[in-house]
């Protein structure tokens, strides 16, 4: 039974850095993975996603390119060659993950299923081989999560489709379904929408994406509905009917019931945490109500020597976030920084809906809700030199600050390349550049982000 210094247990974006770290010192890693290298990230979430949107987005530009000057007879979506430009992608960056882990030193990469037999066995069932037992020292679980499918009477058996699946298709649907309004289910359906599909969104909140402060949601229903996308909020999906390859949802609002009827149904009513059949309960690992593995700041679990990152362990479900796991966990088990934490890190994050909803820090609603004393600052795209140049002047950016040390407490961007813009606050943050000193500072003109200057002016 061949032992590690540390066994890992998922390769996606807290596994395979954390992999790379714990290797550099000279220990031996075991990467497990029973799927795909590179988990949601690379093969079912950001990178495809994105690739997608940038299809979406230029299907959009060349249908307006008589508003630029451009005339453009008429032009066709290809799905076909979407999926297939989305792909290379996937298998590009996919590719360039799995060389960097083998270029590693001390990295066995496994593929199979692990199952955690004891604090430090693990046995791996691999197919078409006999499984597999190793020890670890060390047990790290990076499982991530998967879509969540909610219990609706006749939804099983349908050919409904998920986050992942969607991404699939060869067809343009004539009329997608989206249950949920939330991020995933705004980036779809704007970029189906701009694919040619008539989009009807269904969610039991009162408003889109309903995290973010009300003006932001009214802002981001008030485009949607420009470009003739549905909406219907406060509404319960009571049942769901497929026949003659037509999907019939029956719904539940205020105003009563109705259905609706249409050729595709997207499920994007959130994710769970795969943290089933790992053996964690027979351990006395402890999850939480919705089956998060629970860790403390540094990632622990209950168990001594198993610690849990990324989606699985409940983290903010980005990325980003889940690389930094990866870090904090590192540099606290193997470079004993005492100081290091995700206790109140800031957390960044963009939605890849058109303009961008970008968020960093706390936003209004908020500092309400903890009785945080704030002023705020909001300035318009529609003011804005480079949104007027471009032609794209929907949405606004809008900063929390403190009234007495003038910090930044958060901001919303929902702009043209909000993320960029989103990004130099987050720097502003942790710099700790005061609001005041934004105002009158020289920044490149023509550029969006020199509309800080005029957000900062706003503040009252």
């Amino acid at each position: 039974m061949k032992k590690y210094d540390a066994v890992i247990i998922g390769a996606g974006q807290s596994g395979m850095p954390l992999a790379k770290k714990i290797s550099a010192k000279g220990l031996k890693v075991a990467l497990i993975e029973k799927r795909v290298i590179g988990g949601t990230c690379i093969n079912d979430g950001c990178s495809p996603t994105k690739t997608m949107v940038a299809s979406a987005r230029v299907a959009h530009l060349v249908g307006r390119a008589g508003d630029y000057g451009v005339n453009v007879k008429e032009f066709s979506i290809d799905q076909k060659t979407i999926k297939a430009r989305k792909n290379h992608i996937v298998n590009t960056f996919r590719g360039g993950a799995i060389k960097g882990l083998e270029k590693a030193e001390n990295i066995d990469i496994i593929l199979g299923k692990a199952t955690i037999k004891g604090s430090n066995s693990i046995i791996i069932v691999r197919e078409g081989q006999n499984d597999l037992e190793i020890k670890g020292d060390k047990i790290f679980i990076n499982t991530g999560s998967s879509p969540f499918i909610p219990e609706i009477e006749g939804l099983k058996g349908t050919p409904y489709l998920t986050s992942t699946s969607i991404m699939e298709l060869e067809e343009t649907p004539r009329h997608l379904i989206i249950l949920g309004g939330g991020y995933i289910g705004l980036e779809f359906g704007q970029m189906f929408n701009r694919f040619g599909s008539k989009i009807t969104i269904i969610d039991k909140a009162p408003r889109l994406v309903p995290k973010e402060d009300k003006d932001v949601c009214e802002e981001i229903s008030k485009i949607f509905a420009e470009d003739e996308i549905t909406s219907h909020l406060d509404t319960s999906v009571t049942k769901i009917n497929f026949e003659n390859n037509q999907f019939k949802v029956h719904l539940e609002g205020k105003s009563g019931t109705k259905t609706v009827e249409g050729t595709h149904l997207l499920v994007a009513t959130g994710r769970k945490p795969n943290s089933n059949d790992l053996g964690l309960e027979p351990l006395g690992v402890n999850l939480s109500k919705k089956g998060h593995i629970a860790v403390n700041d540094i990632f622990e679990t209950s168990v001594p020597n198993i610690y849990a990152l990324g989606d699985v362990a409940g983290s903010p479900p980005f990325t980003h976030m889940a690389y930094n796991d990866a870090h904090i966990a590192f540099r606290s088990i193997y470079e004993g920084d005492k100081d290091i934490s995700s206790k109140d890190r800031l957390l960044p994050y963009c939605v890849f809906i058109d303009p961008q909803l970008a968020r960093i820090g706390i936003n209004e609603q908020e500092a309400i809700k903890k009785n945080i004393p704030y002023k705020i600052g909001k300035f318009f795209m529609k003011h804005a030199g480079r949104a007027l140049e471009t032609d794209e002047t929907s949405g606004f950016f809008k900063v929390i600050v403190d009234p007495e040390s003038k910090q930044i407490l958060g901001a919303t961007i929902l702009s043209l390349d909000g993320g960029e813009v989103m990004a130099v606050l987050q720097m502003a943050m942790v710099g700790k550049v005061t609001y005041d000193k934004i105002q009158n500072l020289p920044i490149a003109h023509p550029t969006l982000a020199e509309s800080l200057n005029s957000l900062m002016m706003q503040i009252k």
